[in-house]
């Protein structure tokens, strides 16, 4: 009986040793998947936005909640080896089109490869953002600021873009040959979308092209204790425009920039000056992005000031709360034409994968903000041309 019972301790201590080992096998081996999660090299998300609008200058679009953006994205970084890509589609309502039918857009926002050196700097291939002013982008909204509708801000081109850091001083170089082209569009009379312009960033449209743009950028940061820091930049832009319209000619911009923080205060200041040097010497040039094209002044300066606070705390599930006042103007340099500004006042805060921009904008002359939309930017109008827009984008990042 007693021998009976030594075994079958035996074999109870044997099970529990078995059950303990299968545990800790398993433990082990759920860390090193994890592990492996953690470190693969991919990376997919996405986005789905919507948008309220309330423009006191187009009656159908008062109070209006519309489908904004599907955005899909990747990224690959092992170290050496790194890549970007993101797509989006558009739907935009009758409303939005101005016209009789609704629209559809596909393009790419960006898509490039590279690779990573020992001293960490980056040379990547592909169509990507250029480096030019405040960068990656000036202001703290989601329509940017004045530069990005006259595309001198978050410009994707088709290209090779080397950047480096040495210390506190942090350099660029690209070489565009291209402007990245164009995706697809449903175009119809109904909807007056235009294939050329189905990009994300303002470039020449419509009979002009851009070709061999070079951009150089330098910045340099100075910390001024614990808190308080600041960046000071140089840009300088030059390349060459293609025409089938008989404007064949170049262009150059250049931008200084200062970026600063003390605290949870921030500051962003930019002065550019852009030029087109065209046959013909027009007034103006069309420019387009997403499915439409808009008059820019062939010569100007553009002026940003944009401030921002972050606050403390918390409502409910909604945290992460900064309040922004984003200004900037474009002083034509052609005779008889009016300047441009636009203002947003907002708030932008979260909750978990959700995000909310809330602005009001007041716009002068401007693409995005005025009844003055095609010839804003370009001859612009002395009456009638501001405008004053309510903005809720709701997005769910996922």
């Amino acid at each position: 009986m007693r021998e009976k019972q030594n075994k079958l301790g035996t074999l109870r201590a044997a099970a529990k040793t078995a059950v303990a080992g299968i545990f800790v096998a398993g433990m082990t081996g759920s860390a090193a998947f994890a592990q492996e999660e953690e470190k693969s090299p991919w990376r997919f998300n996405g986005a789905i936005r919507g948008n309220y609008q309330h423009l006191d200058y187009v009656p159908s679009r008062k109070g209006v909640l519309e489908f904004d953006t599907l955005i899909g994205k990747f990224a690959y970084d092992d170290g050496s080896a790194i890549g970007s890509g993101q797509v989006r589609y558009y739907r935009y309502s009758h409303r939005q089109t101005g016209g009789t039918d609704s629209g559809e857009m596909v393009f790419l926002q960006h898509l490039w490869v590279g690779y990573r050196f020992m001293d960490k700097s980056e040379l990547i291939v592909g169509l990507s953002s250029q480096p030019f002013g405040l960068y990656p982008f000036a202001g703290n909204n989601l329509s940017e600021s004045m530069a990005y509708w006259a595309g001198y801000e978050d410009t994707q081109s088709l290209g090779i873009k080397y950047s480096r850091r040495d210390g506190e001083l942090e350099t660029q170089l690209a070489v565009y040959p291209g402007d990245g082209g164009y995706g697809w569009v449903s175009v119809s009379g109904g909807n007056f979308l235009e294939k050329e312009s189905a990009r994300y960033s303002y470039h020449a449209v419509n009979g002009n092209k851009e070709s061999d743009t070079v951009i150089a950028r330098a910045a340099y940061g100075i910390q001024h204790g614990q808190d308080n820091k600041s960046e000071i930049g140089l840009s300088y832009l030059n390349g060459k425009i293609d025409s089938t319209i008989n404007q064949a000619g170049n262009r150059d911009a250049l931008a200084v920039h200062y970026a600063g923080s003390s605290g949870k205060l921030g500051i962003r200041l930019q002065a550019m000056r852009y030029d087109y040097r065209l046959n013909g010497s027009p007034t103006t040039l069309l420019i387009g992005s997403y499915g439409y094209s808009n008059k820019l002044a062939t010569k100007g300066n553009i002026y940003i000031a944009n401030v921002s606070y972050a606050l403390d705390g918390s409502i409910g599930p909604f945290g992460g709360f900064t309040l922004y006042n984003d200004y900037s103007v474009l002083n034509k340099s052609v005779a008889g034409f009016v300047n441009s500004s636009q203002n947003v006042t907002g708030v932008s805060f979260g909750a978990e994968k959700w995000r909310v921009y809330a602005d009001y904008m007041r716009g002068k002359n401007s693409t995005f903000m005025s009844p003055i939309g095609y010839n804003g930017l370009g001859s612009g109008a002395a009456f009638n041309n501001t405008g004053k827009r309510i903005n809720i984008n709701v997005g769910y990042y996922f």
